[in-house]
Formats: C-alpha cells, sequence, structure tokens
C-alpha cells in the first residue's frame, strides 16, 4: 500500500469519524460513542499529515483542506463572538436571562474548522484538480 492510498483512506476514515460524530451529537448518545468517533477524526488526520506530501495530488488535497479551515477559522475569530453577541442581546432581552452565559461552545469553531477541511479536501478530490 503506497502512501498516496493511506492517505484517501485515511480521508475516508475522518469523513466517517466526522460523521459519527454528527450521528451522537444529535442522536444524544453517550460519551463513549463521541469519543470513539472524535479519535477517529484525530488518528486519520495525523494520518493524512504524515503522508500529505506522498505525490503531487495528495499534497494539493492537504493544501486546498488547509487553506479552507484556516479561513474558517479566521472567519469565525471574529464572527462567532458577534454572533453570540447579537445572540445574547435577543435572547437576554426577551428572557430575562442573566448576562455573562455562553450559548455558543467554544468546541463549535474547531468543528467547523475540522468539517471545513473535508470540505475543501473532498471537493478538489470530487472535482478532480491538483
Amino acid at each position: 500500500m503506497t502512501k498516496a492510498n493511506i492517505f484517501m483512506n485515511a480521508g475516508w476514515f475522518g469523513l466517517a469519524g466526522l460523521a459519527g460524530s454528527a450521528i451522537t451529537s444529535l442522536a444524544h448518545l453517550p460519551d463513549p460513542a463521541n469519543l470513539v468517533s472524535s479519535l477517529v477524526i484525530f488518528a486519520a488526520c495525523w494520518v493524512m499529515l504524515f503522508t500529505r506530501n506522498a505525490d503531487e495530488y495528495t499534497r494539493g488535497l492537504w493544501t486546498s483542506g488547509a487553506s479552507l479551515a484556516f479561513a474558517t477559522l479566521l472567519i469565525l475569530f471574529l464572527g462567532l463572538p458577534f454572533a453570540e453577541g447579537i445572540y445574547d442581546g435577543f435572547q437576554h432581552v426577551a428572557n430575562d436571562a442573566p448576562k455573562g452565559t455562553r450559548d455558543i461552545p467554544a468546541m463549535a469553531s474547531i468543528f467547523f474548522a475540522v468539517v471545513a477541511f473535508y470540505v475543501g479536501l473532498f471537493w478538489k478530490r470530487l472535482r478532480g484538480g491538483v
């Protein structure tokens, strides 16, 4: 098995782990199920990191995913606190809730960055570009 094949298979495993994480979150399954899917995503990303330079195609896939993930983090760096402030403004006025509570979890930016990485990776893969 070549490094390129390992990279491609790790991409599929990471996507499956991401789907598993979304299912466990939406279905409110126990924490061990979410831990397993998170470990699959983590392991797949590490495998792809070490095999990304197998050839020009895998390097292009990695670059596309990493660029989109980085852009997502930059947008969320400013956009998520802004969205939190607007949401809090509407909710606290309507419900008289105590100020200082966080409605959007901090892990949301990490989740969106990982999703953006896989969107960039598979979009480039579907397009077939280098």
